[in-house]
């Protein structure tokens, strides 16, 4: 039963079916196959989804696509190219920057990608940044809004794995901040060598230095609102998202770009993302049943207790676990189907659940721009040039998958960058 339960699950993975079908296919022929009534997945599926902090993911995803067309990543990236604009590859630092302010107001990746892609891509491509460095820059640096909190990634995981969503959000304010960094410095280096942004940039004066951080400060305010909410014990993380979502109705409706035609479209593009995410964890969540049922949990536990000498070994080998199927699949069904399996074995090791919650999110991180499924490069592809393949980001995107997987080594290595927040709040 558990040779055929894998065989089939990364033969329809190779066939190119989606994750969701392949869960309840698996699910239901190995229920069939054991005599077991196939009402059993329905109910799993019913309780999968059957948990009051999942309604942060639509809300989240409602606040980011709320922000995105109200007039907010315009404000942010104005503010950021005033700042950074000078710099060396000015606007592709400036788009790295702006993701990561935009990251921590949405919480979405692709839809993080999207919004300040509309906006800047075209402004790259004026100043000649060849096609391959854009998209290897707007798609990877959209995974800024999955590590910088609040994230959608970390609610999902943190339901998921039983850990502090606001743990999590604090553990990722560090390793964001360090990963945005190191990313300017690599654009700039980059555009500085093949001399990219070669258009002359337009002086900022001191008046309008001040008009433009002006317009952005109740932009800037958002993750502040957001994040303050939950450090200080007002709201949860599922009753901030609604807060999000207010502020940025609020935000829309007072810089009067949110018309009733775009209100429409943001509300039927939150129902239909939100949908696909959560049809995946219900589906996970029978999927998961069947797994437990024939034992696989606790092969995989013995496996690890047997050959894992150390929790830095098992860190490691659960990240080469990570980075192999994050090539296979999205990071939803990851959390859901590998997390519940994973934390338990991490405690048996005496790792910080946050630490190993962080570790697993720059894993997710990585897996996001690591073809062939990467969402965020494919999303980088797209709003590049509809015709673009992931094919055609090399060599660059090999350049930025150095670099996010330097960071998970550096959050292996020093679990005080993960943790260091959590336990001074918590202290």
């Amino acid at each position: 039963m558990i040779i055929m339960i894998l065989i089939s699950f990364f033969l329809l993975l190779f066939l190119g079916v989606p994750i969701a079908y392949i869960l309840g296919i698996v699910t239901v022929v190995a229920l069939f196959s054991t005599g077991v009534s196939n009402e059993i997945l329905v109910q799993r599926m019913f309780s999968g989804v059957d948990n009051f902090s999942y309604l942060a993911i639509p809300l989240f995803i409602l606040a980011g696509n709320i922000m995105g067309e109200g007039g907010l990543t315009t404000r942010l990236m104005r503010f950021a190219k005033a700042l950074l604009g000078k710099l060396p590859g000015g606007t592709a630092v400036t788009t790295v920057v702006t993701t990561a302010l935009f990251g921590s107001v949405s919480g979405s990746t692709v839809a993080t990608t999207y919004a300040v892609g509309s906006v800047l891509v075209p402004k790259l491509k004026e100043e000649k940044y060849s096609n391959s460095f854009i998209a290897s820059v707007i798609g990877p640096a959209g995974v800024l809004g999955l590590i910088i909190p609040p994230s959608i990634t970390m609610v999902i995981l943190g339901i998921t794995a039983n850990i502090s969503i606001g743990d999590l959000f604090l553990a990722g304010i560090i390793p964001g901040v360090i990963l945005t960094v190191i990313m300017c410095v690599y654009v700039a280096f980059m555009a500085k060598k093949e001399g990219f942004g070669a258009a002359e940039h337009e002086k900022v004066g001191g008046r309008e230095m001040f008009t433009i951080t002006r317009q952005a400060i109740l932009p800037l305010l958002a993750p502040i609102f957001i994040l303050g909410s939950i450090f200080s014990g007002f709201a949860t993380a599922t009753e901030a998202a609604v807060i999000a979502v207010a502020y940025g109705f609020i935000l829309a409706m007072f810089y009067g770009e949110l018309s009733i035609k775009k209100f429409i479209k943001i509300m039927q593009n939150s129902a239909v993302t939100s949908a696909t995410i959560l049809i995946i964890i219900s589906l996970a969540s029978g999927f998961t049943y069947v797994l437990t049922a024939n034992r696989i949990p606790a092969e995989i536990s013995n496996f690890f207790l047997e050959f894992a000498d150390s929790p830095l070994m098992f860190l490691l080998i659960v990240s080469l676990i990570l980075l192999i199927l994050g090539t296979l699949t999205e990071v939803t069904s990851l959390i859901v189907l590998l997390s519940p399996i994973f934390m338990p074995i991490a405690q048996q090791y005496g790792i910080d659940p946050v630490h190993f919650g962080m570790v697993m999110i720059m894993n997710f991180a990585l897996a996001n721009i690591t073809p062939p499924v990467g969402l965020s490069l494919i999303a980088g592809c797209s709003i590049t040039d509809r015709k673009m393949g992931i094919e055609d980001t090399l060599p660059y995107i090999l350049h930025v998958l150095a670099i996010i997987g330097v960071m998970v080594l550096l959050i292996i290595l020093f679990p005080a960058i993960s943790t260091f927040l959590p336990d001074l709040v918590g202290g």
